[in-house]
């Protein structure tokens, strides 16, 4: 009776000691790196990865190149627009001059948060992958850097108007149009607010109010 005891006794302290050992192996494997099932063929790795160094260098590059030499003009020229204690050049008065801006610094963050460049070290032989632990933290701020330049993209795209007269001309009037719009809304929102204080004021039967 006591052998037997023994031995099942031993049995389930080996049961445990396996199971323990295994959640530990598991727990390990899966803090140490991530499962690439869900990766992209190599093929579009590589188009993902040139495309972005074509972003990177061409459009960034331009973008760079171009305040560089407009902030230099107007600085040396004294051609500069004060906010209190700043000073900024006139250029960026312009909306082109401010969205170009906000788009060269957004690709700025977007290149300091590639995740391909993050899980270059460690990509467990998986080339241009984006799913590592340092890749993966940056996965959702870098979108976020990505739809504002996208946004931005196409707003500088709409200068394109000016090839054909009714596109530019149906541009201008919506933005005429945009600063009468906010004054109507403004007008209704306060025409709102103005009779629900007074409706909330006004005695009342309703166990709501």
């Amino acid at each position: 009776g006591s052998g037997s005891g023994s031995s099942s006794g031993s049995a389930s302290s080996r049961l445990l000691a396996s199971d323990t050992s295994s959640s530990g192996d598991v727990a390990a494997s899966s803090s140490e790196g991530f499962s690439h099932t869900t990766d992209l063929p190599m093929e579009i790795r590589v188009a993902i990865f040139i495309c972005r160094v074509f972003i990177y260098l061409c459009s960034m590059g331009q973008w760079v190149v171009f305040h560089v030499k407009y902030s230099l003009k107007d600085f040396r020229s004294k051609a500069l627009i004060r906010y209190g204690r700043f000073a900024i050049p006139e250029y960026l008065a312009a909306w082109q001059g401010w969205s170009s801006f906000l788009l060269t610094m957004f690709l700025f963050c977007m290149l300091c948060m590639e995740p391909i460049l993050h899980c270059f070290q460690n990509n467990d032989g998986y080339l241009f992958t984006e799913h590592c632990a340092d890749g993966e933290a940056m996965l959702f701020p870098y979108s976020v850097m990505s739809t504002a330049a996208m946004l931005l993209y196409f707003l500088l795209l709409s200068d394109l108007s000016v090839f054909s007269t009714r596109v530019s001309a149906f541009a201008l009037i919506c933005t005429r149009v945009v600063s009468e719009v906010a004054l109507f809304l403004f007008g209704l929102t306060f025409f709102v607010c103005a009779f629900a204080c007074a409706v909330s004021a006004l005695e009342q039967d309703d166990p709501d109010f």
